[in-house]
């Protein structure tokens, strides 16, 4: 009976404090850089933030000052550090970086990776020696891993896109992309020298795009979707996922407080909330663009998107962020003949240095054929002719996904 009133007077302290807690934008957080895809925490104080503007930045002061420690014209998509002086920082553009001095000066050690990865999703540091970087969300997908502080590396495919990682422990984790099946994810107890299958979505052209413990026992993960939203939810450590329906199609950012109360969200304005454990949702007209929540705590979190935004209990320096629009940097696509008889022309317009990769989906969501992908493309104008005379007739879309955005154009399919 011991046993119970104490797990009960924790439980009921855990809700009590975390319902004093809320999200709050930081007023001197770093902003208006495009978009700030991740963010990391070694303690409530020390933190850093990469943005897709090529910039990276610190704080000793749990975010209330940010300083920039770098500036280049990589796109950061991942950042994750050891301790206050080890970190490493994943670019799209062919570039790993490794601090060891908190972030002062940074070197390029993605010529030490063979072959040298074209982008790095995601980062998991398990102990001072073990780091593991995978990546991209452009096919192939691969592993690689240092068990020696970053001095060897050893690199192999796995899947066709590989998006984060979660190790437990140095030989003990998981990673999650896509392959030619649906969104995936896969777990190692041998570090990395095998892996299992322990989620498929069944749906090719999804994406498992972030993953959280949030007790050893609870795990949720993000689905990337082009139709229709889900995530994945574990109550055994991962062993055993399920589908549950959420309300942002391109889901990417997830977070849970407790296996109870969390928020996701992707390229929309605000995000989701729900207090069930994910059956039911409610939106909350705050930040947008989310691609990250960090969590240290029931009651301590950061999240990265438009900006950086602090969930922790109130204080008078924090404010509540002003909604932003959906995102648009100045893309555009066309398609004609539309509808046509299954060869179309397809134009669209770059206003930054990006990846591109086309499909044609069905109705549902539902990629039917991965028509063209081309890696770090220029700024410019581009058009090409597409052969899908194949297809039945009917209701399609046209997908394109790019470092900065998921967009769906309708097509139909004529006699």
């Amino acid at each position: 009976m011991k046993h119970i009133m104490l797990i009960m007077t924790l439980s009921l302290t855990a809700a009590t404090l975390c319902a004093q807690s809320q999200w709050q934008a930081i007023p001197n957080a770093p902003s208006n850089q495009g978009r700030f895809d991740d963010v990391f925490f070694v303690d409530s104080l020390h933190g850093w933030l990469g943005s897709s503007a090529g910039r990276i930045y610190r704080t000793t002061d749990g975010g209330v000052n940010w300083t920039q420690v770098y500036n280049s014209n990589y796109y950061f998509r991942s950042i994750e550090f050891y301790n206050q002086q080890i970190g490493y920082a994943g670019t799209l553009d062919k570039k790993l970086l490794r601090t060891t001095n908190g972030g002062t000066s940074w070197t390029d050690v993605s010529p030490d990776i063979s072959p040298a990865p074209d982008a790095v999703c995601g980062i998991a540091i398990p102990d001072s020696q073990t780091v593991y970087v995978v990546g991209e969300w452009d096919t192939p997908g691969y592993v690689a891993k240092t068990a020696d502080g970053g001095h060897n590396w050893t690199r192999q495919t796995l899947g066709k896109a590989m998006i984060d990682a979660f190790f437990i422990h140095r030989d003990t984790g998981f990673v999650t992309g896509q392959n030619d099946q649906g969104a995936v994810i896969y777990y190692t107890t041998d570090g990395g020298a095998t892996w299992t299958e322990k989620f498929n979505s069944n749906v090719p052209g999804q994406y498992v795009w972030k993953i959280q413990r949030i007790t050893p026992q609870v795990w949720v993960a993000s689905i990337q979707t082009f139709n229709g939203g889900v995530f994945a939810k574990s109550t055994d450590g991962g062993m055993t996922w399920e589908k549950k329906t959420a309300p942002v199609p391109d889901m990417q950012g997830i977070g849970f407080a407790t296996p109870e109360h969390g928020w996701v969200g992707g390229y929309i304005p605000g995000f989701y909330e729900t207090f069930d454990g994910g059956d039911t949702w409610e939106y909350k007209d705050f930040g947008g663009n989310f691609n990250r929540f960090y969590f240290l705590s029931p009651t301590l979190a950061y999240a990265s998107g438009e900006s950086v935004y602090k969930f922790s209990p109130q204080n008078s320096s924090s404010t509540k962020a002003s909604p932003t629009k959906p995102y648009d940097d100045g893309f555009w696509l066309k398609i004609a003949p539309n509808p046509s008889n299954g060869r179309f022309n397809v134009r669209y317009y770059l206003p930054v240095k990006d990846i591109i990769r086309i499909s044609i989906l069905s109705a549902d969501g539902t990629q039917m054929h991965n028509i063209y992908h081309e890696r770090h493309l220029p700024p410019g104008e581009y058009n090409f002719d597409i052969d899908a005379t194949d297809l039945p007739t009917g209701q399609y879309f046209l997908g394109i996904q790019r470092n900065h955005g998921l967009y769906m154009k309708p097509w139909v399919k004529s006699e």
